[in-house]
């Protein structure tokens, strides 16, 4: 993996992101009075993306069989600190529904492995840049071509579908963003759409539907474990078993970080998925208040997590922070010791860009299994957090 520039003027750039905003709505392409985006690509070999596709897409096949595992189990469910509100709504899903969006962030280490320290099954964002970045682009940049293609993969996911609901926490305009994105890409393909709020489902003549309109199928891109608040629940209990969504509650599985903890048990496992598993996921154990003094005097090996942080927001590395801020923050979480996890943290390797060395994350789409696309950020820590760059991500020609 190398870095290769875009070879674009300072107005060219300009004019990428001033479309990017606007065609593709990308409103915060800044933050903490910097651009975002990166001119620069990241530039896989072929024989890198094929590691890649394959990796990404066996994750997502082991996932899937370790869901149909604990999907009905509540004290399994309960362990993953899912919210129990949320087991209540998720248990009344029907099984294994074909709709799947993920995102899995890959972490070239410095041992030459790619990591995979936690799963986007939720809510993952990126569309704007993932899609757009390449198409204002013309499909290629100097190194390489953009390769995956994730309109078409949710175009082809919501083929059968009249209408879609667009299921959004609404107080926030980077969600909205997103949703307008994939909006606009149905509406390409002759879908309609409603834009929602979880809280405007209703029950109407026999069939769920949001602001007065009945829907064949929902997009959720609102945080699982957020349902435990909403004031329909009782409407979602009624819904959910004649609501094909895309991913569903029981996604939440997936979503947990503490299904790291022991995720390789249970009937369908072979030998060699044990072992795979292990190189390209960090030993993880449950957060343990007796555990405090040993996890205090390991403080570089270890990382801090909540079951469902979310961009960074309750990461803590030991090698990151000192003895007493890394103190404070195991004595906070021993006040909620089911919601967390310890990460055994490995070493990223840092890539060379223009701004210098940056710690790289990248990210592939899979949709209902298959690789659909690049997503890819690069920050100056070894943490990805929302004020990393998006870094366009191409494969080398043949």
């Amino acid at each position: 993996m190398r870095t290769q520039p875009w070879g674009l003027s300072k107005d060219d750039f300009r004019e990428v992101i001033r479309r990017l905003r606007f065609r593709y709505r990308k409103w915060d392409v800044r933050a903490g009075g910097r651009c975002l985006v990166l001119p620069e690509s990241l530039v896989l070999t072929v024989e890198e993306h094929r590691r890649v596709v394959a990796t990404v897409e066996r994750f997502s096949g082991l996932l899937a069989r370790v869901e149909r595992r604990l999907a009905n189990s509540r004290e399994a469910l309960e362990g993953l600190g899912i919210p129990r509100e949320s087991i209540e709504l998720l248990l009344r899903e029907p099984a294994d529904g074909p709709l799947q969006l993920a995102r899995y962030d890959l972490f070239p280490s410095t041992d030459g492995r790619w990591w995979v320290s936690e799963f986007n099954e939720d809510a993952p964002g990126g569309f704007n840049e993932a899609v757009g970045v390449p198409e204002l682009l013309g499909g290629r940049a100097p190194g390489g071509r953009f390769l995956g293609d994730l309109r078409g993969a949710l175009q082809e996911a919501f083929r059968a579908s009249r209408r879609v609901a667009f299921i959004h926490a609404t107080g926030y305009a980077e969600d909205l963003q997103h949703m307008l994105v994939v909006q606009d890409w149905l509406a390409q393909a002759g879908i309609d759409g409603v834009l929602c709020s979880p809280a405007h489902l209703e029950w109407r003549w026999g069939r769920p539907s949001f602001l007065g309109k009945s829907v064949d199928h929902a997009l959720r891109f609102y945080p699982g474990e957020w349902f435990r608040w909403l004031p329909n629940r009782d409407t979602w209990a009624r819904a959910l078993p004649h609501l094909p969504m895309m991913n569903p509650l029981r996604r939440l599985i997936r979503q947990s970080k503490r299904l790291f903890i022991d995720w390789g048990g249970g009937d369908g496992w072979t030998d060699d998925d044990r072992r795979w598993v292990r190189d390209h996921a960090p030993l993880s154990e449950p957060y343990r208040p007796d555990q405090l003094d040993r996890w205090v005097a390991e403080r570089p090996r270890w990382v801090l997590k909540e079951a469902f942080g979310r961009m960074g927001d309750s990461v803590v590395l030991g090698a990151m922070v000192g003895e007493a801020e890394w103190t404070r923050a195991l004595t906070e979480a021993a006040k909620r010791p089911g919601d967390f996890l310890m990460q055994e943290r490995f070493e990223v390797a840092p890539i060379g860009f223009e701004e210098g060395p940056m710690y790289p994350a990248l990210g592939a789409y899979v949709v209902n299994g298959r690789f659909a696309g690049y997503y890819s950020r690069v920050a100056a820590q070894p943490i990805t957090t929302h004020e990393a760059y998006h870094v366009a991500t191409l494969v080398e020609d043949t």
